[in-house]
C-alpha cells in the first residue's frame, strides 16, 4: 500500500513561510532545518502537521533544479508530495535513477510524473522517522 507521508510548500522566502505557515503545524510545533532535496535543488525546513498524519515541507530553492523552475512557471504553493510503500520488499526499477538524499531519507522521483511538477517522490518507509 501507498501512503502520502508529506506534502511540500515551495517558497522564495522560508522564514515567512514558516511563519505564515505554522498554523498548519501540531500546537507547540515549529519547522525545523532537515537535510535539503537533491531531487528538487531546495533546502527544506520540517514540520509535523496539526493532526500528525503526515510532514509539511517548506521547500526553498538552493539551486537552478526542479524548485526553482516550478516556481518560476507557478509561484509560491504546493510543489510536491512524498510517498512511502508499505510493500518495502518490491524490487526497485532498473531504469529509475538510485535514490538521493532528502529531508525524509533516500528519495526519488516517481516515475511518470510531471516533468514541470508538481512532484511525486517516493522513500522507503524504514527511513521516515516521527
Amino acid at each position: 500500500m501507498t501512503r502520502s507521508i508529506a506534502r511540500g510548500w515551495a517558497t522564495v522566502d522560508l522564514d515567512r513561510a514558516a511563519s505564515e505557515l505554522a498554523g498548519l503545524l501540531r500546537p507547540g510545533a515549529a519547522f525545523e532545518p532537515v537535510a535539503r532535496s537533491e531531487v528538487l535543488g531546495a533546502s527544506c525546513r520540517r514540520g509535523i502537521a496539526h493532526d500528525g498524519s503526515h510532514w509539511i515541507l517548506l521547500l526553498e530553492p538552493d539551486t537552478e533544479g526542479r524548485l526553482a523552475a516550478f516556481l518560476a512557471r507557478h509561484g509560491e504553493g504546493w510543489a510536491a508530495s512524498w510517498l512511502a510503500d508499505d510493500a518495502a520488499d518490491s524490487p526497485a526499477d532498473p531504469a529509475s535513477p538510485a535514490p538521493r538524499p532528502g529531508p525524509l531519507g533516500p528519495e526519488s522521483l516517481e516515475p511518470g510524473g510531471a516533468a514541470a511538477g508538481p512532484f511525486r517522490l517516493r522513500v522507503p518507509p524504514a527511513t521516515i522517522e516521527r
